[in-house]
Formats: C-alpha cells, sequence, structure tokens
C-alpha cells in the first residue's frame, strides 16, 4: 500500500520500568509529557487493560492534527503493550520494554500504520520523506519527556498489573 508507513524507534530510559509502563500504557499521560504533540486524549477513568480505549488528539511540526482510536490488544505488564488504531491513520501500535540496567530500560516503539486521512494518502508518494521528517521529530519529543516524566512519577506507582 503506498500510504503504508513503519517506524521502528528505539531509546533507553534512565527510570524504573514500572514507570516507564505506566506512562506508555496510559495515554491519558501522553500530553502531560509528550509535548507539543499529544493535544488531548480522552478515555475511560478505569485501569488500563486488554479492550481499554482511548481517543487520542495529536500533531507533529506540519500544519495538520490527526485523531485516531487506540484500543489496548495486548497487555503485559511491564514489558508490552500493543494497540489497534483507527482514525486518521489505521494499524498497530506495539511499546516492547526491556530492563537494561539497574535503573535503565530500553524502549522500542514499533509503529505501523496506513494512512487514511484523504490527503496524507494522497500527498504520500510525494511528502514521504518530509512526514518521516514529522514523525522523527515527534519521537524527539517522546525521547525528552518520557524519562523525567517516568522519574518524578516513580514513587507514585504502586503497582501496574
Amino acid at each position: 500500500m503506498a500510504a503504508e508507513y513503519v517506524f521502528i524507534d528505539e531509546w533507553d530510559v534512565h527510570a524504573p520500568i514500572e514507570s516507564v509502563f505506566h506512562a506508555l500504557s496510559d495515554a491519558r499521560t501522553y500530553p502531560l509529557w509528550w509535548k507539543p504533540v499529544y493535544i488531548g486524549v480522552s478515555a475511560g477513568e478505569g485501569p488500563v487493560e486488554a479492550g481499554a480505549v482511548a481517543m487520542q488528539h495529536f500533531k507533529g511540526r506540519l500544519p495538520y492534527h490527526l485523531r485516531t482510536r487506540a484500543e489496548v490488544t495486548r497487555y503485559e505488564p511491564p514489558h508490552l503493550i500493543e494497540s489497534k488504531v483507527t482514525g486518521d491513520l489505521s494499524g498497530t501500535g506495539i511499546w516492547t520494554l526491556t530492563q537494561a540496567g539497574p535503573d535503565t530500560v530500553h524502549v522500542k516503539f514499533d509503529w505501523r500504520v496506513a494512512a487514511d486521512r484523504p490527503f496524507i494518502r494522497l500527498l504520500t508518494p510525494i511528502l514521504r520523506p518530509l512526514f518521516r521528517w514529522n514523525h522523527n521529530w515527534a519521537i524527539a519529543r517522546a525521547k525528552e519527556g518520557l524519562e523525567p516524566y517516568a522519574r518524578s512519577h516513580s514513587g507514585a506507582i504502586s503497582n501496574v498489573d
């Protein structure tokens, strides 16, 4: 499919794995640490688990916003969260966490999506490099915000199960 994207991003976070997992699995936290990318997230008040749904509103550096619905399809604390995404983008997102040291977590984000928004689908053949740059900019914001957020909330996370 011409409008399909595969992004695999990896980095290390110096924070307890439970705190990193909590921040990544609960999309309601994204606007708190993934700034200015995440504009808003609405989700139920209950615990995150398989079947949980979040409505997400986000943007990159390019002048458009995206809206998606993400449903958790696999939830294996504190190592894996997989979501099925529909909306302006459709596909899957998988966060995999691996303990890389006493206080270091290796984060892998496997994001495989197709552009369902008509203008993105139409422009993908021409602007794919620009859309990839936009994704890389957004991931850089995640890398900047996740570690400080997870470290500052490590005492507040009692149990991720």
